[in-house]
């Protein structure tokens, strides 16, 4: 935790967006601005993410719609759904989704790992941008993206 607040000060003060991870990290779809999801090329993508540091472990992957809410006077508002997609015991570090997701919209995605009877908590993200005179910041995020039109 101590960690993270340095490499945010660092971030701050060379006015540089950052992005810390606690848990696993993703490979695709790839994370940053959580205001701006990536889109990912197709609506049953394949997440990849880098292994564990820890030997014998499998993993778990959860998608969750997206909730996205906007207001003239409040701006956009990003909020975690309902749980779309679930599979436990992946032992590779890539997963495709064997559902298709609903083209044009936002979701969240996270792992986990298993080793044994232990379980970690879901990976999430820390995100900061400083803008001059302003700055976005979120902390304790899933990783989001977001499906093709079509």
């Amino acid at each position: 935790m101590r960690h993270t607040k340095w490499i945010l000060l660092i971030c701050w003060v060379i006015l540089i967006g950052c992005t810390t991870f606690k848990g696993l990290n993703p490979v695709y779809p790839a994370v940053g601005n959580p205001n701006y999801p990536k889109m990912v090329d197709s609506l049953q993508p394949t997440f990849r993410w880098e292994p564990s540091p820890e030997p014998d472990v499998i993993y778990d992957l959860i998608v969750y719609e997206g909730i996205k809410e906007e207001s003239f006077w409040k701006g956009t508002k990003r909020a975690v759904g309902r749980e779309v997609y679930y599979r436990e015991g992946l032992k590779t570090t890539e997963h495709k989704i064997e559902e298709p997701l609903m083209p044009g919209t936002e979701y969240y995605w996270s792992l986990r790992i298993r080793r044994g009877q232990k379980v970690s908590d879901w990976s999430v993200y820390d995100y900061f941008l400083f803008l001059g005179t302003g700055y976005v910041s979120m902390s304790n995020r899933p990783f989001g993206f977001k499906t093709p039109k079509k």
